[in-house]
């Protein structure tokens, strides 16, 4: 069985930073209020940089 991973938009100093998260972490993480979204990955997209992350899943844009 893989590690089951996130792909995470959080805000950053400059704009939205997009992290990966492995579930192992998570725990330690799920009360921060800096998370704009998180999605869990498949384990194809767990293997993909975050650069290509952010180019499939783009942050999201506030209304």
């Amino acid at each position: 069985m893989s590690a089951l991973w996130y792909f995470v938009w959080i805000e950053g100093p400059r704009g939205p930073e997009p992290q990966k998260w492995s579930a192992d972490g998570l725990w330690g993480q799920l009360g921060r209020q800096d998370v704009i979204v998180r999605y869990e990955l498949s384990d194809r997209e767990a293997k993909l940089s975050l650069d290509d992350l952010a180019r499939l899943r783009p942050a999201p844009v506030e209304r």
